[in-house]
């Protein structure tokens, strides 16, 4: 069970993520809209955008040179990042006590890796599940499974 204090919840994938707040235990989980987030126009893939190209050394081939990265996992790691250094200026101005995490395995991963050591070290929960759909009464009920 946690202690006192106001309680986040971050709910993310690699394009999407929203906060709901519990300021205190028991009370109904707020979404303020500021932190209803998502990736934007100017970090998503171009298809345009794509890897130079090279001849392979004998016959007619060609193939990218992008050293095997996908673009759209740079798109998601860039908006991730994003997320991070928000929830950790949040955490600069102690705006929440506790952390519960929720997104799917390579976000959660990604996420982990990160989210500053004052955030990490106020993370209560982690659930590797999409529950970025899932509406305020019933991430309220999971939540509640996840901190027993």
């Amino acid at each position: 069970m946690l202690e006192e204090g106001a309680t986040w919840f971050l709910v993310a994938d690699g394009r999407r993520a929203r906060v709901l707040i519990e300021p205190r235990r028991g009370a109904d989980l707020q979404e303020p809209q500021e932190w209803v987030l998502q990736i934007s126009e100017s970090e998503l893939y171009d298809a345009v955008d794509r890897p130079p190209r090279a001849h392979d050394s004998l016959g007619p081939g060609r193939h990218a040179m992008d050293q095997g990265r996908n673009r759209h996992e740079e798109e998601e790691e860039k908006f991730l990042k994003r997320v991070a250094s928000r929830i950790g200026e949040a955490e600069k101005h102690k705006a929440f006590d506790h952390l519960v995490i929720a997104a799917p395995p390579r976000a959660l991963g990604l996420l982990r890796a990160l989210l500053p050591s004052g955030v990490q070290s106020r993370v209560r929960a982690e659930t590797p599940k999409d529950l970025l759909d899932e509406t305020a009464p019933q991430l309220r009920e999971r939540l509640r499974e996840l901190l027993r």
